[in-house]
């Protein structure tokens, strides 16, 4: 999370074992509950958080153990038509700068696609993350909850009061302490021509796999935030947040003969990206470092590529992951990580193909929806997998960062498919994601992954959880 000291690649151990906790933050109440019910929310969450060593201070720019600033701050809203301009409080959180929670409170959360109820909130009152309670306004007792993020997730909690709570104060330190691993960690200039990189099937492949993708509905060009709110609003909050926050999904291929891959670059234009490399669609990357990528720069290149997705660094570790199995250096989620950890200790940047090695998966495509079950029309060529509930509670984190990586690795070490000896061949493999959509890894044409994702299964409706 920007707001700390950078998160190294560890998590807490358990024998032989990494499992994900939560980390304590600092939180600020940058405007106090409207009502009885809001009061009642802010307790059971303070007290939940607090018990996890989180601090709740008086100032943004308050200091504390923990940190120098405030990481998370906190908005209630009088009701659900009320707006913030981003500059209400948001400006107010000193660099290095945390994210905003808004909290709404309803008699009843009316009815309609969730995903819209929540980034409504979020957009109308200038949030990354956001619940809104159900319940009497003038009671101390809350009956049903929805969770949002910026990036899509949503979630709505009907368990108990107590089991409720205990969800969101997890979800909060989740979104509030995550560590983004996007960092533009230096170049490389390989010995690979400007002519060879141009040549590549790579760009024709991303721009039919943007159009095919997005006639089918399953990604989007932009983001319309101003659908969500009056005047200016969206657009407002659409310039402060950042774009990458918004989840349109992306893709990555590698591209074996040069030992590079290229991937999507973040934010808008995943439908209607150029084939023409001259304009830079698809940025070429070369290694990994603790927090970021190093780019691969042909020579000759006349490019100056913008920023790529910021799930680039979580791609690259698929590659490499696959690349070790195939040549049976690695085995399991631990014996990788160990790996990468001794690779990054020793020389500070690991190959997302080391020299020598050969590709076990070769494309991957991401995106915000989740495949319906029972509609998967060749089963024997796709494979569900899910994040290891061991590691992992059952909740989502924000793209782009350390704690989405852990688990979406997680799960595709769980896969069969990926860890048997046959080559993957024209199976895929569909790892599901909480509040992340799915990650789909493949060893073939772009084209017949899409195949496989456009006809060969149906989807569900927006319910990003």
């Amino acid at each position: 999370m920007s707001g700390q000291k950078e998160k190294p690649l560890a998590f807490s151990r358990s024998g032989s074992a990494y499992v994900w906790t939560p980390q304590p933050i600092n939180i600020w109440v940058a405007i106090e509950p409207y009502n009885p019910l809001q009061a009642h929310a802010l307790r059971q969450l303070r007290q939940r958080l607090e018990s996890q060593g989180c601090i709740f201070v008086e100032r943004p720019d308050q200091a504390t153990p923990l940190g120098p600033v405030a990481h998370l701050g906190i908005v209630f809203g009088q009701d659900r038509e009320q707006e913030y301009s981003p500059f209400d409080y948001l400006g107010q959180l000193p660099k290095p700068r945390g994210i905003v929670m808004v909290i709404t409170t309803v008699e009843q959360i009316p009815h309609g696609t969730l995903f819209d109820l929540a980034r409504e909130q979020l957009v109308r009152k200038s949030g990354h993350i956001g619940i809104l309670f159900e319940g009497n306004l003038s009671s101390d007792h809350v009956r049903r909850a929805l969770w949002g993020s910026m990036a899509g997730n949503n979630r709505l909690l009907n368990s108990n009061e107590s089991a409720l709570f205990d969800s969101l104060a997890l979800r909060v330190q989740a979104h509030a302490n995550a560590a983004p691993i996007h960092s533009h960690d230096g170049d490389n200039h390989l010995d690979v021509s400007w002519e060879d990189w141009a040549a590549s099937s790579i760009h024709q492949d991303f721009a039919d796999a943007g159009r095919r993708l997005g006639a089918a509905g399953l990604i989007d060009d932009h983001v319309n935030l101003q659908a969500y709110a009056t005047g200016d609003q969206g657009r407002s909050v659409l310039r402060f947040l950042n774009r990458a926050a918004l989840g349109e999904g992306m893709r990555s291929q590698l591209v074996p003969e040069l030992g590079i891959m290229g991937v999507t670059t973040s934010g808008g234009k995943k439908v209607t990206l150029s084939p023409n490399p001259a304009e830079g669609y698809v940025v070429p990357i070369h290694q990994l470092t603790e927090n970021g990528y190093v780019r691969a720069i042909p020579q000759g290149c006349p490019v100056s590529y913008i920023t790529p997705s910021v799930e680039t660094h979580e791609n690259g570790m698929v590659y490499l992951a696959g690349a070790l199995v195939e040549a049976g250096l690695v085995r399991d989620f631990d014996s990788f990580y160990r790996y990468v950890r001794g690779q990054l200790d020793r020389d500070g940047r690991v190959s997302i193909l080391p020299e020598g090695l050969r590709p076990r998966v070769t494309v991957i495509e991401h995106f915000h929806r989740q495949p319906r079950a029972g509609t998967i029309k060749q089963p024997e060529r796709v494979e569900i997998v899910f994040p290891d509930p061991q590691r992992f509670p059952e909740s989502e984190f924000p793209c782009g960062t350390r704690d989405a990586e852990m688990q979406l690795l997680s799960g595709m070490f769980r896969s069969r498919f990926f860890l048997d000896s046959a080559p993957l061949g024209d199976r895929a493999i569909i790892v599901v994601l909480p509040g992340h959509g799915i990650v789909a890894l493949y060893d073939g044409p772009h084209d017949a992954l899409n195949d496989l994702l456009i006809d060969g299964m149906e989807w569900e409706e927006i319910v990003r959880i």
